[in-house]
């Protein structure tokens, strides 16, 4: 798996049919500029932890990153870090919470501690849904990605709200939370913590330590409201088979996330590094393997011989519907890669069911293997 791959940011903003509000594979993002913005710079000497200083856009202008705080700047070094960690060329919002985390001494580390976050569950949830590169990362290459910047932009917010000239780690927590609809609040979420608990515990223990919110701050409205769209409560082995999924599209040339390649993404789960024991399981009482179902789709729908762009990608209307059937019939209760294979079967003479067929898996099989 390329770097470009393992970077997908999981299964929001797929509603209307792209991706294109998601941070998808090794991000082409850019540092912010403009007026009044500055250019973040990282540096790392020998024995030293990492550095970040600004250089202004303008001669006469300081930008946003002149206004944070020693522990505000640490933890985009760290986050640096986290993604050089995972071969990522990219700072995600995946990144900045494990640097949260990571910094320790801050009110913002011991809030997301309390609450369960600790650094070995969140790098654990990170390998599993965002996965590593195979090729080493330097930091010359680290850009920010598109959800990163909007999170320092409520950050910068949120200390205006609460009274303050700087942006510390406190601040990047609150705008993150807000922002919450990257990795990072799936990784929070999936780990049983809502955004609007990591938000009340972090104001308690700052008013516990002595630095509470000015009597006249109001939480701004989130984001996003619950019910947004069906993948709020897809599970993180569920986003993960449309990262994987997405991968199949791109490595194939299409421009398109069908159902065909959905089930690609439920045979790699089986067989990926770090394998999901669930779908490995229901695989091998199927006798399928990754390889036999891109064999049987190659002679139906034979690759292009060029990889597609992310941004390029869109999901089909036939795997819209999928979608949507398995959020109905779901019901309140999380999704999961086995709800998705279910309904690639639903219907015997679908694309996915038929493959399947073909290599001796019918769709009362499946629903056996799913069921045993």
């Amino acid at each position: 798996m390329n770097v470009e791959v393992v970077a997908v940011a999981l299964g929001v903003g797929l509603v209307g049919g792209a991706i294109g509000g998601v941070a998808i594979g090794a991000l082409q993002a850019w540092m912010a500029r403009g007026k009044g913005t500055g250019v973040l710079h990282f540096s790392r000497r020998p024995g030293l932890p990492l550095e970040v200083r600004v250089s202004p856009a303008t001669a006469s202008g300081a930008g946003p990153f002149d206004r944070f705080t020693e522990s505000g700047k640490r933890v985009l070094a760290l986050a640096q870090d986290e993604a050089i960690r995972h071969n990522n060329n990219y700072i995600g919002t995946e990144h900045l919470l494990a640097a949260l985390v990571r910094t320790g001494d801050t009110v913002a580390a011991a809030a997301l501690t309390s609450l369960g976050l600790d650094l070995g569950k969140v790098r654990t949830a990170m390998d599993f849904i965002v996965g590593r590169g195979d090729q080493t990362t330097s930091p010359s290459e680290i850009t920010l990605s598109p959800r990163t910047k909007k999170v320092i932009e409520l950050a910068i917010d949120e200390a205006r709200r609460m009274g303050l000239s700087h942006v510390g780690a406190e601040e990047i927590l609150l705008g993150l939370i807000r922002e919450g609809e990257g990795i990072a609040s799936g990784i929070i979420e999936s780990l049983g913590v809502t955004m609007s608990m990591a938000r009340a515990r972090l104001l308690q223990m700052l008013a516990e330590s002595g630095t509470p919110p000015p009597s006249n701050y109001a939480a701004p409205p989130p984001q996003r409201e619950q019910g947004w769209g069906p993948f709020n409560r897809f599970t993180a082995r569920a986003k993960r088979v449309l990262a994987l999924a997405q991968d199949e599209a791109v490595r194939m040339g299409h421009t398109y996330i069908g159902p065909e390649h959905v089930l690609l993404g439920l045979a790699r789960l089986s067989e990926v590094s770090q394998p999901d024991e669930a779908m490995k399981r229901i695989f091998a009482t199927l006798g399928i393997t990754l390889e036999q179902l891109r064999t049987e789709l190659g002679k139906v729908i034979p690759p292009t011989g060029r990889e597609s762009l992310a941004s390029e990608i869109t999901l089909s209307p036939e795997t819209k519907e999928t979608f949507w059937f398995v959020h109905e019939s779901a019901g309140a209760r999380p999704v999961v890669p086995e709800d998705l294979l279910l309904a690639m079967v639903r219907d015997e003479g679908s694309f996915a069911a038929q493959i399947l067929a073909r290599l001796g898996a019918t769709p009362g099989r499946v629903r056996a293997a799913v069921g045993g």
